[in-house]
């Protein structure tokens, strides 16, 4: 039986990358359109074709990105796999997805030493879980030990410039889930825009400068080996991380690793003791450092977890709607949970749905229209809608249900989104169910009228916090 261990998705050409876990990790392509159109695949190729995975449980990871040569742009993939007794041993590997004088397709085209070296490898027990682009930089997020005499697990992420050929931008930066650390291995992740609500509350922590809706942030999820039966979701700004990350940079270049006269950064791939920051100082060119930085645990970038959940959460999306944030976390019980991220406290917790009592995989999908959510276990995939308000038929079970998606229509009289409330802009009209509001009529004028009269009645209605208003209504009664 063969596993698919990456799929991504190369849209300019409408192809659907397949990597799967047969003749030690071969990858295909296939026409997104129809996946069982095989475009190419070839076996003949040798141990540089390699690129995911024998072994079940290797978590790989890759993103899409380009490779210039010249003014001509090649397309590629850049792949993190940890380690495998099986498989190649490079760390991360940029893959050419097309044939180009010497290079074939999936061809490693890139031999990084620091970062490919298989003592490096075995040493650190790379888990990969995440990869991600933005603004011309490739992240990867991992897991990994302090090295052969120290087994406990932290998480990092890794940053380097996107069209570097060599990897010398490489650096890594260790994310704390609570100030002790005590979720310190990452699971899943995803990257998107916090909202309105969210970016104002991130913004007011003082701890990440300014925030805005259309800034991005990574929301990580985290077991525990302090406690297994826990989990957490911490959230990093994206500027946070690359502020850090240059602060790194920077104090190596110009301070000697050195901020506050304590020493930040060390060199995790260095093959012999050196002084990480004894060279020149350019961030992605052909100057480089001696080998990839990393920082020290003492400048890690700390949060305080967002949510907390007992039981093992695997995997996380997060959406925005009416301005606020709204998680999707699966479990490993085939739970999917919506937490409401915006709330002043805690956000309100419910079940999206049971998917089969199977561990939810990592990825979590949205649909094109975000109005629906891919769900993979290892043997099924289900698509499921992010709100049910349809579902609930009173003001009260509406509102009750806290969700950011609902509220209730009140000239309609049901639960749906605002989009599906007609005059929903008017005042009053659409109750929004996070706001824990209803309306009750309160009085009429005038109060009894007689079954053979016609007569304009108005009628008072009072929500729950007392704002009244007054519905006038022509009675042909």
């Amino acid at each position: 039986m063969e596993w698919w261990w990456l799929l991504l998705v190369h849209s300019a050409k409408d192809i659907l990358v397949v990597c799967g876990s047969v003749f030690r990790g071969i990858c295909s392509l296939r026409n997104l359109s129809n996946i069982n159109h095989v475009i190419y695949f070839s076996d003949s190729n040798g141990e540089k074709s390699y690129v995911a995975s024998t072994e079940e449980g290797l978590s790989v990871v890759g993103v899409m990105s380009y490779y210039m040569v010249g003014k001509t742009q090649l397309p590629v993939f850049l792949v993190g796999k940890g380690y495998s007794s099986h498989d190649s041993t490079k760390l991360i590997a940029t893959r050419i997805l097309q044939d180009y004088k010497d290079w074939g397709i999936f061809d490693s085209i890139i031999e990084a030493s620091a970062v490919q070296a298989n003592p490096f490898v075995m040493r650190y027990l790379h888990d990969f879980r995440f990869a991600f682009t933005d603004n011309n930089f490739v992240y990867f997020l991992f897991s990994r030990t302090l090295g052969m005499q120290d087994m406990k697990i932290f998480t990092v992420i890794a940053r380097m410039c996107e069209d570097d050929h060599n990897y010398y931008s490489y650096t890594e930066l260790q994310l704390n889930c609570s100030a002790t650390n005590k979720y310190n291995k990452a699971q899943a992740a995803f990257v998107g825009e916090p909202g309105q609500v969210l970016a104002k509350n991130l913004s007011s922590s003082d701890q990440y400068g300014k925030v805005s809706a259309q800034d991005k942030v990574l929301f990580v999820t985290f077991t525990s080996d302090e406690d297994p039966h826990s989990s957490a979701m911490c959230m990093y700004p994206l500027q946070a991380i690359n502020h850090r990350l240059e602060q790194l940079i920077g104090a190596c270049y110009l301070k000697n690793g050195l901020i506050n006269d304590k020493s930040v950064v060390y060199s995790p791939y260095a093959s012999k003791e050196q002084e990480p920051c004894g060279s020149d100082n350019f961030k992605c060119g052909a100057e480089f450092l001696p080998s990839p930085l990393a920082s020290k645990a003492e400048f890690a970038l700390s949060t305080e977890p967002s949510v907390v959940h007992k039981g093992r959460m695997t995997a996380v999306a997060v959406a925005v709607e009416m301005g606020h944030a709204v998680a999707f976390l699966g479990t490993a019980t085939g739970k999917v949970l919506k937490v409401h991220l915006s709330a002043s406290s805690r956000g309100h917790e419910q079940e999206l749905g049971e998917v089969t009592g199977d561990e939810v995989n990592k990825n979590l999908l949205f649909d094109s229209s975000r109005e629906h959510l891919f769900i993979t276990t290892s043997n099924k995939i289900s698509k499921v809608p992010v709100q049910a308000c349809h579902l609930k038929t009173t003001c009260q079970d509406c509102v009750s249900m806290k969700d950011p998606y609902c509220g209730w229509c009140v000239l309609e009289g049901k639960c749906s989104q605002k989009k599906d409330c007609g005059r929903s802009t008017e005042r009053n009209t659409w109750l929004w169910s996070p706001d824990q509001k209803c309306v009750e009529i309160e009085t009429f004028e005038p109060p009894n009228l007689s079954c053979r009269k016609t007569q304009q009645v108005m009628r008072a209605l009072e929500d729950t916090t007392h704002a009244a208003f007054i519905a006038i209504f022509h009675a042909f009664l």
